[in-house]
């Protein structure tokens, strides 16, 4: 659309002189008396053209590219017009006090979403370590019925109570425990002396 746009006025304008030339000399082709009469100014108008741009010192083909320049140059100007006013209406818009009220509201939505958000991440972690939680407490409790029924049926009928069978059943699993937090501890501590001496 651009380009297109000046060179059909350019065209055009010519058309229109040529035209207007056509005009003239059909007139005078009809009317022989008119003939000189009506010769003579169409040369003093082509004459007076030509003076005046050899006068200016343009030729013919340099004023068709100033006219050419000159469309091109007023298209250009339109263009960054709209464009300049697209600009202001978009900043009316994104500057007014309805916009910065909504962006506000957004902005206060955005935070409490995010504050929901991490409520939730955190009561879904809460869940599962409760749940890992009950798991190993299941199992911990699983695993102490299956020693007293192993040791009901192993029971002798020995003049131990059933109290004292299961402190000593937690006596050994507190004795387990302790000694592999030792375990963890000594390879731990030998690690890091073996590091401290490379």
């Amino acid at each position: 659309m651009g380009s297109g746009y000046w060179l059909k006025n350019v065209i055009s304008l010519r058309k229109a002189k040529d035209g207007r030339s056509k005009r003239l000399k059909g007139t005078s082709i009809g009317h022989k008396e008119d003939e000189n009469s009506q010769k003579e100014p169409s040369r003093r108008t082509n004459g007076a053209s030509v003076k005046k741009h050899r006068e200016m010192g343009i030729p013919s083909e340099d004023n068709a590219a100033i006219r050419i320049q000159t469309a091109f140059r007023a298209y250009m100007a339109r263009k960054t017009l709209r464009r300049l006013k697209r600009i202001s209406r978009l900043h009316s818009m994104t500057q007014g006090p309805s916009v910065k009220k909504q962006a506000s509201t957004a902005l206060s939505a955005l935070h409490s979403w995010n504050r929901i958000q991490a409520e939730i991440r955190a009561c879904r972690v809460r869940m599962v370590i409760e749940g890992r939680l009950k798991q190993k407490k299941l199992e911990n409790q699983l695993k102490l019925e299956a020693k007293l029924h192993n040791l009901e049926v192993e029971w002798s009928g020995g003049p131990e109570t059933m109290e004292v069978v299961l402190s000593r059943i937690h006596q050994r699993e507190e004795a387990a425990v302790k000694r592999e937090r030792t375990m963890a501890y000594a390879f731990s501590h030998q690690a890091c002396s073996f590091y401290t001496i490379l």
